[in-house]
């Protein structure tokens, strides 16, 4: 178990708002992509799975970024780590804005971006966590909040981009790259914290019997719908309703992503009400009931029904993900952070995965039925979920 705040420094105020920016860039880049997918189906001839595809490779090069960083970042500390993490990822927003007429090199650029964000956003979030001592559950809500601010604000940027302006494959990501450029430079000689972990194997997850019991119980059957929610939201089901989209569907996409991430900043507040696991079981039923409710906009071809379901599962996303992060804290020793919060991230981001499922189950039964049976799923795992032990 963590040791009390009482133990710890105090508040670093300006430290943590440049790691917080660190993180919001990060964001920006994994998912303003989003916006973009239609464009590359349109001039690539892509098929329907082929966006999907794009997302899975993403997430495939997140997990050896978020496995092998965190635990690399308790040894040698969170800077040695976030800074080459966040230099890779500049490096693969270069590769896919000056090679986005190739699918290979799409392929390859997110799974470059996967690493590097895998690396930034593991060691980068337990860095922030140990930078923001003023209040307890701080440190997790900032992560949350800065990496989701990231994540909408990219889309929306740019979708309009993409929607409105030349070169809608080149500009977003030059305008990304200039934006992760200066906010690596701000953060660069941010104050270290970690590398007190001791020498061992390079994957480490320090957990006693019990701690892997409470992660096992009480995050493990949540953590893959946190990025479920809002990938359904602002990935599948555009993709689902494709034939019902006019006038601008890529600004569209955006605001969609845009609605989705904000609501999950603007709900930070509900998870200091309630213990984790409480509002852990909250956010899986706001999720079921999003998920339902999209069930329904699919059924009646309505998109524009999606500007209410992407609010509700963008709550769902930002009080899971809150809540899986207060837990693992409180699981983790000070020195061995990093390591569980990348398996957390780990888990999370098998969320990703599915838009590409749901493509899947679509060729063999109904978007309604399987939509139905996702939110079956979220359901389930609100009713296992076991707060830990103390």
């Amino acid at each position: 178990m963590s040791s009390p705040d009482a133990e710890r420094p105090a508040d670093a105020p300006g430290a943590w708002r440049r790691v917080a920016l660190l993180l919001f860039a990060t964001g920006w880049g994994a998912n303003h992509f989003a916006s973009l997918l239609l464009v590359y189906r349109q001039r690539l001839a892509l098929d329907a799975t082929a966006p999907a595809i794009l997302f899975g490779m993403y997430a495939l090069g997140l997990v050896p970024g978020l496995v092998l960083a965190g635990p690399l970042s308790d040894r040698f500390g969170r800077r040695a780590v976030v800074r080459p993490g966040a230099c890779f990822a500049l490096g693969a927003s270069a590769v896919l804005g000056g090679l986005g007429t190739s699918f290979a090199a799409l392929l390859i650029g997110r799974l470059m971006y996967g690493v590097g964000a895998g690396a930034v956003m593991s060691a980068g979030a337990a860095w922030l966590v140990e930078l923001s001592r003023a209040r307890p559950g701080a440190g997790p809500r900032r992560a949350t909040i800065a990496l989701s601010s990231g994540f909408g604000l990219g889309p929306l940027a740019s979708g309009v981009l993409a929607q409105y302006a030349p070169a809608p494959t080149v500009l977003p990501f030059a305008v990304h790259a200039a934006l992760l450029a200066t906010v690596l430079a701000i953060a660069w000689r941010v104050e270290d914290t970690g590398g007190g972990g001791s020498p061992g194997r390079l994957v480490r997850i320090a957990l006693d019997r019990a701690g892997w019991r409470g992660f096992l119980r009480g995050v493990a059957p949540m953590a893959p719908l946190v990025f479920a929610f809002p990938t359904i939201s602002f990935a599948a089901l555009p993709n689902l309703l494709a034939g019902a989209l006019r006038g601008a569907p890529l600004a569209y996409t955006g605001v969609l992503a845009a609605l989705t991430l904000g609501a999950g900043v603007l709900v930070q507040p509900v998870t200091a009400r309630f213990a984790p696991v409480t509002a852990a079981r909250l956010g899986l039923i706001a999720g079921a009931a999003g998920i339902a409710l999209g069930a329904l906009a699919v059924a009646a071809k309505q998109p524009v029904l999606l500007v209410v379901v992407a609010p509700i599962l963008g709550a769902a996303y930002g009080i899971t993900m809150t809540a899986g992060l207060q837990t693992t804290q409180r699981l983790a020793r000070p020195d061995a952070r990093g390591g569980i919060t990348g398996l957390y991230y780990v888990l999370t981001y098998v969320g990703f995965a599915a838009p590409y499922l749901l493509a899947l189950a679509v060729r063999v039964t109904t978007p309604e039925v399987a939509l139905a049976v996702t939110a079956g799923v979220a359901i389930a795992a609100a009713l296992v979920l076991t707060p830990p032990r103390a």
